[in-house]
This record gives structure tokens, C-alpha cells and sequence, in this order.
């Protein structure tokens, strides 16, 4: 078995591979002073909880992270209380997919997975969709380079900085709107950053894909506000909520 960590700026995300198989997923919040044996007992106590005593059966670790204060603290824990190296994913690992952008080395390596994974699943030109806390496009191109892509604030981003900045504005829960005229402050709220963001993401799509006419690649949504946007939208052909493991794990299997 090997142990993917997705290191996210809200979550991380630990899964537990047998193989091409995702046996186990546990999530925690992304503190930034958590230490070494925080994320350990953490770890263990998920493990225990499925029936597992780590680390036995496990043969490697992977971390991917878009945090730097905890990939240290991930690190001493991978050898404290797993007692194993683990690979760090860095741009220098996907020699297969090269990255077509001006400073490679500055672009998250979430990105970077999930468009490895997308590609890997349904050939190239693909685009990877992630919604967490900034919605991101990525894009592999017919060559199967990875090209870039756009970045937006993530849709409870948005609202939370929409709250912040005003007096009168409550929070909403983030769902859409019977219609798309609000008639009250909660449902035109709503209207705005739920339906909004399904707009802008539509918007999007469609001038990227203009951009890689004739080919059209799908488009493959991961993160955890994917759920709130599908229904919304015929744009995105396919949802994949472990995306960036799968990455990681491909990226494990040529490096590890």
C-alpha cells in the first residue's frame, strides 16, 4: 500500500492506495502549527478507526503540498511514526508531462497533479476543474503538455469575502436559488456567487475550448464545492472528487 497526502490551504486529504485502488480517504483541517504528532495521532486514530495498523502492509508515502509550513511537519511524521522517506511531489518529477509555462517551478503542484491524473484517465487534450478555495482551470494540450490554465477565487472565497466587506450582508448557505432573480437579500445572494460561479466557470470553458478548436477535451471536476456546481451545468463531463490522489499515486508509481 502506498500513503498519498494531499496538502490543500483549507484541507489535507490522506488516501490509502492497494494498487490503482483507493481503499481509504481521510480528511482534516489545514492548520498551519499543527506538529509532527498531532498529524500522526490523527492519522493513526483514522487508521484504527477503518481496521488498519499503520504501518504495516505500507511501503511508501507521497505528499503533495501547497502549504510549506506542513510538508516539514508531514515529513517528520512520515519518519517518526511510519518510519518511511517520503517522496515530495515537486515539478522536476513529471518529466512526461512537461510544463509549458513561464516559471514552472512557482505553479501548485495540485494543479499539476490533477491535470497528470486528468490526462492519464482520458488521453489528451484535457482540462482539469478544481473547486476548493480558488477555482482553478487547468489545461493539458493535444501534445499532452501541460499549459497553463486560470485561476479564480473559490466560490465560499467569494462569499466569505463579500460578508466581510459589508454591514448588512449575512451568511448563506452556499445553494442555489429557485430562480435566478432573488427576491430577498439570501436567495439574490445566492443568484450571485452560486449561479454566478456557474457562469463564470461556463465562460470560461468555452474560451479555453475556442482556444484548442477544433479539438474539445473534456473536462474532469474535482474539489470539495464541486458537488454545489454540477447540478448547474452541462459544461463539465465528468467529477472525480480524489482526483489529486489519483495524481499523487501516478506520480508515486514512476518515482517511488
Amino acid at each position: 500500500m502506498i500513503l498519498t497526502i494531499d496538502v490543500g490551504n483549507t484541507n489535507i486529504v490522506f488516501g490509502l492506495f492497494q494498487d490503482d485502488a483507493l481503499l481509504y480517504h481521510w480528511r482534516m483541517a489545514s492548520r498551519l502549527d499543527a506538529t509532527a504528532d498531532e498529524l500522526g495521532v490523527f492519522l493513526h486514530a483514522a487508521a484504527r478507526h477503518a481496521g488498519l495498523s499503520l504501518p504495516d502492509g505500507l511501503n511508501g508515502v507521497i505528499i503533495g503540498s501547497v502549504a510549506p509550513p506542513l510538508t516539514g511537519a508531514l515529513v517528520r511524521m512520515s519518519r517518526a511514526w511510519l518510519g518511511l522517506e517520503p517522496v515530495i511531489m515537486q515539478v522536476g518529477l513529471l518529466a512526461d508531462m512537461p510544463v509549458r509555462v513561464k516559471e514552472p517551478d512557482r505553479v501548485g503542484v495540485d494543479r499539476l497533479l490533477n491535470a497528470y491524473a486528468a490526462r492519464a484517465r482520458f488521453d489528451a487534450p484535457v482540462i482539469s476543474l478544481d473547486f476548493g478555495t480558488a477555482t482553478k482551470f487547468d489545461v493539458v494540450g493535444p501534445e499532452g503538455d501541460f499549459l497553463g490554465g486560470a485561476i479564480a477565487p473559490g466560490f465560499r472565497t467569494a462569499s466569505d469575502a463579500l460578508v466581510s466587506h459589508t454591514a448588512l450582508l449575512p451568511r448563506i448557505d452556499l445553494t442555489a436559488p429557485p430562480a435566478p432573480i432573488g427576491d430577498d437579500t439570501v436567495s439574490a445572494m445566492q443568484s450571485g456567487i452560486v449561479l454566478g460561479y456557474v457562469s463564470l466557470v461556463e465562460g470560461m470553458l468555452a474560451r479555453i475550448r475556442s482556444v484548442l478548436a477544433p479539438h474539445q477535451p473534456p473536462v474532469i471536476a474535482t474539489g470539495g464545492l464541486a458537488d454545489a456546481i454540477l447540478p448547474h451545468t452541462r459544461a463539465i463531463d465528468y467529477h472525480d472528487p480524489h482526483l489529486t490522489l489519483h495524481g499523487l499515486r501516478l506520480v508515486y508509481e514512476r518515482h517511488g
